[in-house]
């Protein structure tokens, strides 16, 4: 609770005290409680809402025995959480369409590749769309349709073991922590390890960070390391598939907060109709 809540708590129950002292003490709880929910009403109206449901929860802890303010209080506190639902819709709104555009943009930078039968496919930026990894060796950046990020690494003619993709910047190297060898494949002289986006995100990060300068990017594994050629496009998609890896998320979680804001307001509405009004409360 602010400090401006907790001096119109104070106030409040003096006031109520003051004006109940020839009555029981079951009346002077009864009547600061009620104080304390007229003060709610004072706040809502003025849009201090935060305040306003700290000091309901002041009353639902403080005064449990007043069931009749309680039950009043319900109305108050419907109309702080509809009022606050209202407040937030707007920026919520507002950063869904700004996510939503920069996915849009991004979206047009990337090609679907249909994966093997029984597998699902994925986006490959269309820099490096005609890059085949699997058979020339390398990364590719993919994003499944959730929008999630992996990089196929895959070498070939030699066996190291790859467990673990580094990256080196100006900055200094970052290293993917090594997986388990259960996920390499080797197939036709050839070890192909993905990496998920969790694993790979601060190498990523990295590489974005460092904005034109020299980068270098080594495949490692138990018995050695080889390094990737980094052409422009390969840089330019690895950037571009972290950045839209991110809209694309962010983008969900503004839909997921709209959406929840949505159910928060129709919620306090439908508490708002059917709680009793203040006047209908037991005296």
């Amino acid at each position: 609770m602010s400090n401006a809540a907790n001096k119109l708590t104070a106030i409040a129950v003096l006031a109520a005290l003051a004006s109940a002292s020839c009555t029981s003490e079951a009346e002077r709880r009864a009547a600061a409680a009620e104080q304390l929910r007229q003060q709610a009403e004072t706040l809502v109206a003025a849009g201090s809402y935060d305040d306003a449901m700290s000091l309901l929860d002041s009353i639902d802890n403080g005064y449990r025995e007043q069931t009749a303010v309680r039950r009043n209080a319900m109305a108050t506190r419907a109309a702080a959480i509809e009022a606050r639902s209202l407040q937030q819709i707007g920026p919520a709104e507002q950063h869904m369409a700004a996510a939503q555009l920069r996915a849009d943009s991004l979206a047009a930078l990337f090609v679907h590749i249909d994966g093997p039968r029984g597998l699902e496919g994925y986006s490959v930026a269309k820099d490096i769309a005609r890059q085949d990894v699997t058979r020339d060796g390398g990364i590719q950046p993919r994003l499944d349709s959730d929008g999630y990020l992996s990089i196929a690494a895959v070498v070939k003619g030699k066996k190291i073991g790859l467990n673990s993709i580094s990256i080196t910047t100006q900055a200094g190297t970052q290293q993917v922590e090594p997986v388990s060898g259960e996920r390499s494949i080797v197939s036709e002289g050839a070890e192909l390890t993905s990496f998920r986006q969790e694993e790979v995100a601060h190498l990523l990060e990295a590489l974005e960070a460092a904005d034109g300068t020299p980068v270098k990017i080594h495949l490692d594994g138990t018995k050695g390391s080889v390094e990737v050629k980094l052409t422009p496009a390969l840089r330019a998609a690895l950037v571009r598939s972290w950045q839209y890896a991110m809209a694309q998320q962010q983008l969900r979680a503004a839909k997921l907060e709209r959406e929840r804001l949505e159910r928060t307001l129709l919620t306090a509405r439908n508490h708002r109709a059917n709680a009793p009004l203040p006047s209908q409360g037991d005296e």
